[in-house]
């Protein structure tokens, strides 16, 4: 079943998502196997994982994803995880066998958008934090004081 929202800042190698199998109260446990089986379909075969807990990161290991954990758990934290997140994404990503990667955090809003902009950033895919905000929007996600407190502020001047 293929997620609501989500977004592939790479087409075929680098997607973000809300969590599989939904965000917050609304998340299913029979939706997130679901979901799981249309990203490996996508070629997905690591999952990142930027949730406060470790839900459901032994499923993905039972279904056979690689796995690593990245908690976000505040704005001051997020600027220096964000880092390792990217490191452990490019790392992902130059593993031989791994077609695709899977970044996700619980819901499609402002800490979706600050990992989305981040990697961009990070993987030199935008140069700015503007032109990385801007993209992120293009994706639809939502950015505001969160995501840009992350990221950084967009020059005015170029924006």
């Amino acid at each position: 079943m293929e997620p609501r929202t989500y977004a592939w800042i790479i087409p075929g190698r680098l997607a973000v998502a809300e969590r599989p199998g939904g965000a917050g109260k609304s998340h299913r446990r029979e939706l997130r196997f679901a979901e799981m089986e249309w990203w490996r379909s996508q070629g997905v075969v690591a999952i990142v994982s930027a949730l406060r807990t470790r839900h459901a990161l032994a499923d993905y290991l039972e279904q056979g994803f690689l796995v690593r954990w990245h908690p976000l758990s505040s704005v001051e934290q997020a600027r220096s995880e964000m880092t390792a997140l990217v490191a452990t994404v490019k790392e992902l990503l130059a593993t031989p066998g791994v077609t695709a990667v899977l970044v996700h955090c619980d819901g499609a809003g402002e800490w979706l958008a600050a990992i989305d902009a981040s990697l961009r950033l990070g993987l030199g895919l935008q140069r700015t934090p503007t032109t990385a905000l801007r993209a992120t929007v293009k994706d639809g996600l939502p950015v505001g004081s969160v995501t840009t407190s992350i990221v950084g502020r967009p020059n005015s001047a170029a924006a």
